[in-house]
């Protein structure tokens, strides 16, 4: 998926923080659905 070019430093650590910021909202979506299911 990811093309192997030369990214300049700005532009990689951008991309890292998006990577991040994906999986934090992943993990806040999957303790909200167990916590939805968890009072259920």
């Amino acid at each position: 998926m990811s093309v192997q070019s030369p990214l300049p430093s700005h532009e990689a650590k951008e991309e890292r923080m998006n990577n991040v910021i994906y999986l934090v909202g992943l993990v806040v979506v999957i303790i909200a659905v167990l916590s939805f299911f968890g009072l259920r």
